[in-house]
């Protein structure tokens, strides 16, 4: 997290962030199979994490005038295989995680991968397997660049938005009206403050520790804490807003810590009673 806080920080204090070329991805990709799956296709299955780092970085991002470095982990579990006339299928899970904690766990993937498969960005027809990978790649960088920009990662959630509607009318439409329903959630009216409570959040980080500004470090902490009660006032139970405060549980104290008193500390007790015993440490 330090790295992306240092990042900020040296944009904000030279104001170069509209001048700058494309953001770059930099993919870890792991592999976790069942001992259930033949040991042919656990071999073949070996193969995958280098091929999808290989294809992730082939992949030409558009343009969002930043240079942001976003190093991303991908970790794929393969818990069953099926076979349906003819066509072998596998199951499990995909997490992938970003350092400002756009973390995401996906339980309903099916996929297929053959042997000698090559992984193509210019493909006709939808591929469920790579589908996936662009769809939470689109997720994670759209969240990495509202830290940077405000509202600064709508081209990427449309861009996911476009890819689960891709999957949702494909001949794999497994878990996509799940995810169909996550970006449009994400992107609705009642999370806009979530998305820019990120922006202020990291701009609140960079005067508290680089600029050491008591008087606009406590007017952003005012301004994230506002903006995150209107996302609770609506939306209690957004699984968007439990993923944000779960990221940055441990360093509302920094944010907070020229405050002039603990009035923010005791709103966000409130909202995210689960972190309690973690902000009592602030007071």
């Amino acid at each position: 997290m330090k790295w992306l806080i240092q990042f900020v920080s040296f944009m904000l204090l030279f104001g170069w962030l509209a001048t700058l070329p494309a953001q770059k991805v930099y993919p870890k990709v792991t592999i976790q199979i069942a001992n259930t799956i033949p040991s042919a296709e656990q071999e073949l299955l070996q193969g995958l994490p280098s091929q999808l780092e290989t294809y992730i970085s082939s992949l030409d991002w558009p343009v969002i005038n930043e240079d942001i470095e976003i190093p991303i982990t991908i970790q794929i579990i393969v818990e069953s295989m099926s076979i349906s006339s003819g066509e072998k299928s596998f199951i499990g899970q995909f997490l992938i995680s970003s350092p400002s904690g756009e973390n995401f766990r996906d339980r309903s993937w099916r996929f297929r991968y053959q042997p000698g498969e090559i992984f193509s960005p210019h493909q006709t027809e939808f591929n469920p397997l790579t589908g996936m990978v662009d769809y939470y790649l689109q997720m994670v960088i759209a969240g990495e660049l509202d830290c940077y920009l405000l509202m600064g990662g709508t081209p990427y959630y449309d861009m996911a938005l476009n890819t689960a509607n891709q999957g949702l009318t494909s001949l794999y439409p497994v878990g996509w009206t799940a995810r169909l329903e996550q970006v449009k959630s994400i992107t609705d009216a009642d999370h806009i403050p979530l998305r820019e409570a990120k922006f202020y959040y990291y701009e609140g980080l960079f005067f508290v520790e680089a600029r050491k500004n008591r008087e606009k470090a406590r007017e952003l902490s005012k301004k994230v804490m506002d903006l995150l009660e209107a996302v609770y006032e609506k939306r209690p139970n957004s699984p968007h807003l439990k993923r944000f405060l779960d990221a940055h549980a441990q360093e509302f104290c920094t944010l907070f810590s020229m405050d002039e008193n603990d009035y923010n500390l005791r709103r966000l007790m409130r909202m995210d009673p689960a972190h309690r015993s973690t902000y009592e440490k602030c007071l």
